[in-house]
C-alpha cells in the first residue's frame, strides 16, 4: 500500500441509508458560482455547490 492510500480492508459495508456523499461549498469559487474574472466556475458549473464523497474523498 502506498503512503497516501487508506487501508479500508477491515471496514464493513456502509449501513443501509447511510449517505455516501453530501453537498458542500465549492472550494474553487467559494460558493459564489463565479470566478474572480466573472466566468462561471468550471468546477461546480455555476451552482456554488459540489456533491462530495464522505470520509475524505473528492468531488463526485
Amino acid at each position: 500500500m502506498k503512503e497516501h492510500e487508506i487501508d479500508d480492508q477491515g471496514l464493513g459495508p456502509r449501513p443501509e441509508g447511510d449517505p455516501v456523499s453530501a453537498e458542500n461549498v465549492c472550494p474553487e469559487c467559494g460558493g459564489s458560482g463565479t470566478l474572480g474574472s466573472g466566468e462561471v466556475c468550471p468546477m461546480c458549473g455555476g451552482t456554488g455547490r459540489l456533491n462530495e464523497k464522505l470520509g475524505g474523498g473528492g468531488a463526485v
